[in-house]
């Protein structure tokens, strides 16, 4: 046996090696570099070199700082906080760098003094735990009070790294904005670096919005002020950028080619930067691709691929590898075509599972957060508790003499701060039940809505496909004159009924979300009943079935008339699904004292007694296919239960497999004399105005 299963796990073996042959080998494959799909495009305020990352021996310095400063003034606490904070920070220890920020911010507005770079600081850390929200709270703190110090470098800075969050949500109009509020000030205090930087960051904001012109214009301006400041690195990424802009907006690849050509000469000769000096690579590759030089773009993929490699991004190199088998296949090498691929796919593997440990990291990092801000919050005031429960022991210690009136006194403020917890409480709760009959209220509104798409996927499914079905015999031109009319009449006729389904069912929505129950109203069964077989006449002929309306006299009756009309309509449209061709429909009605007995009888199929139980729904969602094979939603049986019963009705079935079933509900019946005005009662009897009796439903 153990024979067997070996043989049989290489012969499936061999299989997927050969599928995957006839993959490279696939006549008029082409060669295909893709771009990172990832990637959101260079930040927007772009360092010319990597950020400095602390080493342990900086928080370690911090750390004694700190220790030092315990005793000190609430002021050199803070800053020694804020500098361990910024040190954890660089070194992605982002929980710990919260909880230094937040005891940073807590001293300075202790001591009263300024809190804008802790703010700062806060939406930095906040912006690298993922947490979006709170970091744009941050920045906007931070730029509020850089404003009323005067402080025009830190406000700067502070415009760029809120355009660099939004930015990361791809919201590039709020970026551009915050890079031009930053170079307007860089401009105003004549930092021409920095300046240079918001210009390159600008343009890549153009770019992002297809703005070919103004991403252009302002990334050569970077150009051109990173030159005059012997910046060469930085005139390498302004001139890769506006080759981007020439390549992706343009589409001219020969221009885009010449830019990165030319940033890669900017390059300096000793360390460049690997992550441009690899992206410039990459980018001469993809250009050579859609000229159709591929030796070309291999030689640039060969050279970007250790820059990639050491750089440490999995899903780049996977990219890289992807990019030079696509080559191999295209030049007919399959061994290296398929080694690339095996590389490609060990990368994508890898990469796709640290993207999934650094998002479960992510989450846990901001649950563990929150939690110990909690915490922190409860340890304050339980600080300030026994703070204050200390004094009050000192003050008793040194005014003995007068200890009946401080304990008075001690019993009176215990009293109060009980009162006062039990009134918190109090609100508490009230907050508490505020919020549960909120959620009720949304489901309640959830529910409603699901409702109401499940009514329009069910009802207005038939008559549009009967419509799309005139109209496409209509546009075929071959129609005699009296086709011609016939299926013009039967078209109107079709729109008008529908737009009137979709006007009940909008109403009738109307009446959910305001919470109200069914609204009984005067109308004439007949009516509805000639209404709804006019509207399922197209699904009756197409089957040769033959419909039979009993309903030709006046059956005046009070109720819901939205949600009646959409119970026949529904128990009318499943008897024909469920009938062969050549079988019988049959409508009729009795009346049983103060009620309409309306059933809704067919030769189909019938019902396996098996299913009795799941027709309502109460087994759960159950749906079957018609004779015509037509689909269902499983949905029409349960809305027609829920209708009559919500109308005071009742809804049941008799069936024999193989020879029909019969649908029964029953509805309210009104006296003739309890009818309403002329003009009210118009609507109802103009319901089956004009529709006549089809070649396919006999009238008795």
């Amino acid at each position: 046996m153990s024979v067997t299963l070996r043989c049989t796990v290489r012969r499936y073996r061999l299989l997927g090696w050969l599928l995957l042959l006839g993959w490279l080998l696939a006549p008029g494959a082409r060669a295909e570099i893709r771009a990172d799909d990832d990637q959101v495009g260079l930040p927007g305020s772009l360092r010319y070199a990597p950020l400095a990352t602390a080493e342990p021996e900086s928080l370690q310095a911090a750390r004694r700082e700190l220790k030092l400063a315990a005793g000190g003034s609430a002021g050199t606490t803070a800053a020694a906080h804020a500098r361990v904070a910024t040190a954890l920070l660089h070194l992605q220890r982002y929980d710990q760098a919260l909880g230094h920020a937040h005891k940073a911010l807590r001293l300075y507005q202790q001591a009263d003094k300024p809190t804008a770079s802790t703010w700062l600081l806060l939406g930095r850390v906040r912006f690298a735990q993922g947490d979006t929200g709170r970091a744009r709270v941050s920045y906007v703190q931070a730029l509020k009070q850089f404003g009323s110090l005067h402080d025009a470098t830190a406000e700067a800075h502070t415009y760029e790294h809120l355009a660099d969050l939004y930015a990361s949500e791809r919201n590039w109009a709020a970026a551009l904005s915050g890079y031009q509020r930053a170079y307007g000030i860089w401009q105003r205090l004549g930092n021409l670096r920095s300046a240079a930087v918001t210009l390159h960051a600008i343009g890549r904001m153009h770019l992002e919005q297809h703005n070919f012109s103004r991403a252009v214009y302002y990334l050569r301006q970077s150009a051109e002020q990173a030159t005059a400041l012997h910046d060469s690195v930085g005139v390498a990424y302004a001139l890769h950028s506006a080759g981007e802009a020439y390549a992706t907006v343009v589409g001219n690849q020969e221009v885009a080619l010449g830019y990165y050509t030319r940033a890669l000469g900017q390059l300096p000769r000793h360390a460049p930067p690997a992550e441009l000096e690899a992206t410039l690579y990459e980018s001469l590759a993809r250009g050579n691709v859609a000229l159709g030089n591929a030796e070309t773009a291999e030689r640039y993929l060969a050279r970007a691929q250790p820059l990639v490699q050491r750089a440490g991004s999995k899903a780049r190199l996977g990219q890289v590898y992807q990019s030079l088998s696509n080559l191999y296949r295209q030049r007919g090498e399959v061994a290296p075509a398929l080694a690339a691929l095996s590389r490609y796919v060990s990368l994508q593997d890898s990469a796709a599972a640290e993207r999934r440990a650094e998002q479960v990291a992510e989450l846990r990092t901001r649950y563990e957060t929150e939690k110990k801000e909690r915490e922190i919050q409860l340890l304050i005031k339980k600080r300030e508790v026994q703070e204050a429960n200390l004094r009050r022991q000192k003050l008793a210690r040194n005014v003995l003499a007068v200890g009946t009136v401080l304990l008075l006194l001690t019993v009176a403020a215990l009293y109060r701060g009980r009162k006062e917890q039990l009134r918190i409480n109090l609100l508490l709760e009230r907050q508490n039940a505020a919020i549960s009959r909120q959620k009720e209220e949304l489901d309640r509104l959830n529910r409603t809505k699901d409702t109401l798409f499940s009514v329009i996927s069910h009802d207005l499914r038939s008559p549009l496909s009967s419509l799309y079905s005139l109209m496409t015999l209509l546009s075929l031109g071959s129609l005699s004159q009296e086709k011609m009319a016939q299926h013009t009449d039967r078209l109107t006729r079709t729109l008008d009924t529908t737009l009137r389904l979709l006007d009940n069912m909008l109403n009738w929505a109307a009446t959910q979300m305001q919470g109200g129950g069914p609204r009984s109203e005067y109308f004439r069964l007949d009516a509805i009943a000639e209404e709804c077989l006019s509207l399922l006449l197209g699904d009756a002929e197409r089957k040769n079935i033959l419909v039979i309306n009993h309903l030709r006299e006046e059956y005046p009756a009070r109720a819901d008339l939205n949600m009646t009309r959409l119970v026949l309509r529904n128990l009318l449209s499943n008897a024909i699904k469920f009938t062969p061709a050549g079988g019988t429909v049959t409508l009729a009605a009795e009346r049983q004292g103060k009620w309409w007995q309306v059933s809704v009888r067919d030769t189909g199929v019938g019902i396996a007694p098996a299913d009795y139980t799941k027709i309502f729904g109460e087994a759960g969602h159950h749906t079957t296919l018609g004779t015509a094979r037509e689909k269902g939603t499983g949905l029409g049986l349960r809305l027609c239960k829920d209708f009559v019963e919500r109308n005071g009705g009742q809804l049941t079935f008799e069936s024999e497999e193989g020879r029909g079933s019969t649908f029964r509900f029953t509805i309210s019946a009104a006296e003739p004399s309890a009818a309403p005005a002329p003009d009210a009662a118009a609507r109802t009897r103009s319901l089956g105005a004009g529709s006549g009796v089809a070649p396919s439903v006999a009238a008795e």
